[in-house]
């Protein structure tokens, strides 16, 4: 398998309401940790006087994927816990940092720039060792089509579901921002005409393109098909 570690990662802040809607829209605060950070992706609902506090975390994270041409499969997050997790994490398509990774996180990333209609991985039950986090054929086909794989990291039941607690409850994950997360995945060698080994000495399995042309596309090469 190869691996991609991640170019940024941060954490959004959400601001607390006693409206879930506003929760769950709105960021408060950006934190860019270096440490094991217990509280990372959470959802809580804080009873009061006659009503609940919503409280939600998001983690985000940017792979560049700009030299993978392959066909992608078996891809996977690798993210070490750290100390809660009492939460199912599930993954969604995001364009924080930028869309590009050329801009910091920030929080009007929070809720604008996640796609909660296109999921990249079933819920996870989050464990403070390592998660492997399985991702699906649309998260692959986005890391072999796109220059960016950028992603959030949600609590999946009331904050993916969109669906508010009627009673007090608390979810959450921590990560380890001090280990390396990383995308894991299998490379398709190049495809292109099934009788060709090589091309000016270059294994065809090495080659991704010629004169511009992806080398899946190229059907016939110097009259080899």
């Amino acid at each position: 398998m190869a691996v991609i570690n991640a170019s940024e990662t941060g954490l959004i802040v959400g601001q607390s309401s006693t409206t879930f809607a506003t929760a769950r829209q709105n960021g408060s605060s950006v934190l860019t940790p270096h440490l094991a950070t217990p509280i990372s992706i959470k959802y809580t609902a804080t009873a009061g006087r006659g009503s609940l506090t919503h409280a939600i975390f998001r983690a985000f994270l940017y792979f560049d994927t700009s030299e993978l041409t392959g066909t992608i499969s078996d891809a996977s997050l690798n993210i070490e816990g750290a100390t809660n997790h009492a939460i199912d994490v599930a993954v969604f398509k995001s364009t924080a940092f930028g869309g590009d990774g050329g801009t910091a996180l920030a929080t009007s990333d929070f809720f604008s720039t996640i796609d909660f209609s296109t999921t990249y991985s079933a819920g996870q039950d989050w464990v403070p060792d390592t998660n492997n986090l399985d991702l699906n054929s649309t998260a692959n086909a986005d890391i072999q089509n796109d220059d960016a794989f950028i992603c959030a990291l949600v609590e999946q039941n009331k904050d993916g579901g969109n669906t508010a607690a009627t009673s007090a409850t608390s979810t959450i994950a921590g990560i380890d921002f001090a280990t390396t997360i990383t995308l894991t995945y299998t490379e398709a060698g190049a495809s292109g005409p099934a009788n060709l080994t090589s091309y000016n000495g270059i294994a065809k399995a090495s080659i991704t393109s010629i004169n511009g042309i992806t080398m899946a596309n190229i059907t016939t090469l110097n009259g080899i098909s």
